[in-house]
């Protein structure tokens, strides 16, 4: 049984919420909100550093994290410049659900909230960092949905290689699973990066957005040679 998922539970999400999951009351604890803060906070500020670090500045500010439900389990919005991601009680049943099911029939809760700690805080986390990025460079209205979701996981990518290449081992063979046992929503003789892009809205809230995710950061990790981390901020454009 694979035993980790840290990354399209984003989108598996908006699936299950599309498929007609209801809204539920969840008792919000203040306290893990607020370690969530400081916790992602430091991640935030880990991200920043390695940017300069690599000898580059950014001309807007490091985003605002907002700590809140965000069935995405993450997101990043350039008009505001503010990152939202979610501590464990403020999702719904429905939400941490998810990742009991991942987890396998025997999932406990501390199981699940490990996969989501991983998964939203790590992975999830810096692809959204990864799309600040762009708009430092100003890029974010100007790429396609394909090179704005490859970029960001391909930032992340080498971010993570760089500073815990566990992160990127723990999900590989999740993503391998996906695109290898999912069906292919790329219609035969079609391309797959010009399919994404004109289709993207259609998407969105289906499994085949999953797949392409898992596609993409199949090709982020396996890219040869594998860029360093300046080397993708760079090619950011």
């Amino acid at each position: 049984m694979l035993k980790a998922v840290r990354v399209m539970f984003a989108v598996a999400a908006a699936v299950v919420m599309c498929a007609g999951a209801s809204a539920q009351s969840v008792k919000v604890d203040a306290r893990e909100v607020e370690a969530t803060r400081v916790q992602m906070t430091a991640m935030r500020d880990a991200f920043v550093k390695a940017v300069h670090d690599a000898g580059f500045t950014c001309p807007i500010a490091a985003p605002k994290l907002l700590i809140v439900d965000v069935p995405s389990f993450g997101s990043y919005e350039p008009s505001t410049n503010e990152l939202k991601t979610s501590s464990w009680t403020q999702m719904t049943d429905g939400e941490r659900a998810l990742f009991h099911k991942f987890m396998g029939p025997n999932s406990t809760d501390e199981m699940a909230r490990a996969e989501f700690e991983d998964g939203a805080h790590h992975w999830v986390f810096v692809h959204e960092m990864g799309h600040w990025w762009q708009e430092c460079q100003k890029v974010s209205n100007v790429l396609k949905p394909y090179a704005l979701e490859f970029g960001a996981d391909r930032i992340a990518a080498a971010y993570w290689k760089e500073h815990d290449p566990s992160v990127i081992e723990h999900q590989r063979a999740v993503f391998e699973a996906i695109v290898t046992r999912w069906p292919n929503p790329v219609p035969e003789g079609q391309n797959a990066e010009a399919y994404f892009n004109i289709n993207y809205e259609q998407l969105g809230p289906t499994p085949g957005y999953i797949w392409f995710q898992a596609h993409m950061c199949l090709k982020a990790y396996d890219e040869k040679p594998a860029p360093s981390f300046a080397q993708a901020l760079r090619e950011t454009k």
